[in-house]
């Protein structure tokens, strides 16, 4: 994606366009797969501080730009695109070698029934297995 699509994509969200978060941006967009925090850190130690960093994915995460991502590691991934909400729920896939998460899209969320009186707030569905890099 050029450059003048991350300022139209920041624009909509109602962000302004910083050179971190266009670096950000840019680097969510060239992956196929999660990254965690550390990851991005080291990916982009040159323009961007740890704090800076977090509250740019805390922004991007609130706009809708990526989405957190739970695999019971203990450590939060992040991937490009908006939060599995109703209507745009999707499972990811954990490698068990090389532990990289990625978005399955056009996967049939699951339908559950939970009891009378309880409200499901979002459904999370991790597929565990190897990947096809290991």
């Amino acid at each position: 994606m050029k450059n003048e699509n991350h300022e139209v994509l920041l624009e909509q969200k109602g962000l302004k366009k910083t050179k971190v978060r266009m670096a950000l941006l840019q680097h969510f967009m060239g992956l196929d797969h999660a990254q965690s925090y550390s990851d991005l850190q080291t990916a982009l130690a040159k323009e961007v501080d740890k704090s800076t960093l977090y509250r740019n994915l805390t922004s991007f995460e609130q706009a809708g730009i990526i989405h957190r991502i739970n695999d019971h590691s203990g450590v939060s991934k992040y991937a490009f695109g908006e939060s599995p909400i109703q209507g745009n729920e999707h499972a990811h896939f954990v490698c068990e070698c090389c532990e990289t998460v990625y978005c399955m899209e056009g996967l049939a969320p699951l339908q559950l029934k939970v009891p009378k009186g309880f409200k499901t707030k979002k459904v999370q569905t991790i597929i565990r297995g190897i990947c096809a890099a290991c």
